[in-house]
């Protein structure tokens, strides 16, 4: 112990001569700088002035040097066509903004703003590890919310001023500054698109009002176009599988943003900055929280009576039962013989009988004429074929029929086919046509003339036409499998032609919607 304390003293001792040493020395040095300065004719306050900026001339000079032999750090590439991005498309279309509405120039500005601060992302991937993104509480949602901000306020200008002149442009940048969000995405390029084709439509409706009467209105649609555009390309030069952090770079969590200062610190005779958040709400109640008055009222219970029980230490066996000798099976053999299993018996639980409130009620079949109009109806699985001989001015309704046919003879004003299935149809004559509405696997066959056939909700129909009907329209609408069978030759063969599904539609470059079938040819 005596040896350690020696050692110590002495290492002081040195240490002490060495400081001693080391003031000496820059006092004679600073004596001499005065001595110098007084015979240049110099007055004392002046010496005592140059004096101090003789001590700190080693450290400029020095530092200077440091300075002019470092080299300065360039902009990156990736950086400098960032801001070559912005100069060519975002600022033109702040411009132009600016003289189409203060709501437009609104939104403008805070895209402009987006970009900045989408800028400072750029910067700092490359000094930064890559974010894990996680969680809300990760230390990239320091840069990112701001762009969030932005991006929020362009969407409320756009919900707030519904009845504005100019909605559609406000719904036009609303749907494109989402494309913002690449910076989070692993494929940008993609990503943007989707957002791109959302703004067109309503750009497209911008360019159908005022196309021909206004081209500042015109030239403002194309301007945002060419933005989304501009940042597509900038995106699949430098960034198309995401942005690229650097892996040997600093945690997030050690930089702030450049902003990150001002906002701390107010300004001379400013505002303080505004107070922390709220805290969060406090979390939900335990699940093994037990209610105190119910736990009353039942004498005690639940998670905590078993805690308290578990807690007794050797207590907890103090309740239990002392087993008695001719209740042990190691010292009764008669105790552990197998029991015999019960016989099986016969009896099966019957099921619950359905009540009749929910049993479906089965219609008797029906067939009559009131007024002007015969009603056939709930005819399942009847094997003679229903004549329905009827005048020009009735009408004909078939409802919820299944496996059945139906002859309707003479000349009659229309028929309707209601929710039938394998139903079979055959009419001889129509004024007004025939109508089918909700029915599966029917087959319809018109002998006569026929002006028009309307299929609604229908699915794997068959509908066959004579000479005379080939004329007329047909109207469908959510149907599937509709085939049309037409005479063919005087031998009665007939050509089959499926109506086709699939429509495609589109938008013209007038902003009108067009629809076409789409026709599917071997």
């Amino acid at each position: 112990m005596s040896d350690s304390k020696n050692i110590a003293g002495y290492n002081i001792v040195t240490l002490m001569k060495r400081l001693e040493a080391a003031t000496s020395r820059l006092e004679d040095l600073t004596v001499f700088q005065v001595e110098a300065l007084k015979q240049a004719g110099k007055s004392e306050g002046e010496s005592v002035n140059d004096e101090d900026r003789a001590v700190e001339a080693p450290a400029k000079a020095e530092t200077k040097a440091v300075e002019e032999t470092a080299p300065p750090r360039e902009e990156s590439k990736m950086v400098a066509a960032y801001d070559t991005f912005v100069k060519e498309y975002v600022t033109p279309f702040v411009t132009a903004s600016s003289s189409i509405d203060v709501l437009v120039q609104e939104q403008a500005q805070c895209l402009a703003k987006a970009c900045d601060l989408q800028r400072e992302v750029l910067e700092i991937s490359e000094v930064a590890q890559e974010p894990a993104l996680t969680s809300a509480d990760d230390p990239f949602m320091r840069w990112f919310t701001p762009i969030q901000d932005q991006a929020s306020k362009i969407n409320e200008i756009r919900e707030n001023n519904r009845a504005s002149k100019y909605i559609n442009h406000l719904a036009t940048v609303a749907e494109g500054v989402p494309a913002l969000g690449w910076i989070v995405n692993k494929a940008p390029v993609p990503y943007i698109t989707d957002f791109k084709d959302s703004a067109q439509f309503y750009a497209n409706k911008v360019l159908k009002e005022y196309k021909g009467k206004d081209d500042k209105q015109v030239e403002w649609v194309q301007l945002f176009l060419k933005l989304l555009n501009g940042l597509s390309d900038y995106v699949k030069e430098y960034h198309k599988a995401g942005i690229a952090w650097n892996k040997s770079g600093k945690p997030l969590a050690d930089l702030e943003p450049r902003d990150a200062a001002k906002s701390e610190a107010p300004a001379a005779g400013g505002a303080a900055p505004p107070p922390p958040p709220p805290p969060p709400p406090p979390p939900p109640a335990s699940v093994f929280q037990v209610d105190e008055p119910a736990q009353k009222s039942t004498g005690g219970g639940g998670m905590d009576a078993v805690f308290a029980e578990i807690n007794k230490g050797g207590g907890v066996t103090s309740g239990l039962r002392k087993v008695d000798k001719s209740e042990m099976t190691h010292k009764n053999p008669a105790l552990r013989e197998p029991k015999a299993a019960p016989e099986p018996t016969d009896k099966r639980p019957t099921p619950p009988k359905k009540p009749a409130s929910l049993s479906k009620k089965k219609n008797p079949p029906r067939k009559e004429l009131q007024d002007t109009k015969w009603i056939v109806e709930h005819f399942d699985n009847e094997k003679e074929i229903i004549v329905i001989e009827a005048e020009m001015n009735q009408g004909v309704f078939i409802d919820r029929c299944s496996n059945c046919t139906v002859q309707v003879k003479g000349k009659v004003n229309a028929v309707t086919i209601n929710e039938c299935y394998k139903t079979a149809v055959v009419v001889d004559t129509l004024v007004s046509g025939v109508e089918v509405i909700k029915s599966n696997r029917l087959e319809f066959q018109v002998m006569g003339t026929l002006p028009t056939l309307s299929i609604d909700q229908s699915n794997d129909c068959q509908i066959y036409l004579s000479e005379e009907s080939k004329n007329l329209d047909i109207y469908t609408a959510q149907t599937s499998g509709l085939n049309v069978s037409v005479p063919k030759n005087k031998e009665g063969d007939y050509s089959e032609h499926p109506l086709p599904e699939q429509l495609r539609h589109y938008f013209n470059d007038n902003g009108d919607l067009v629809t076409e079938v789409v026709e599917h040819k071997d």
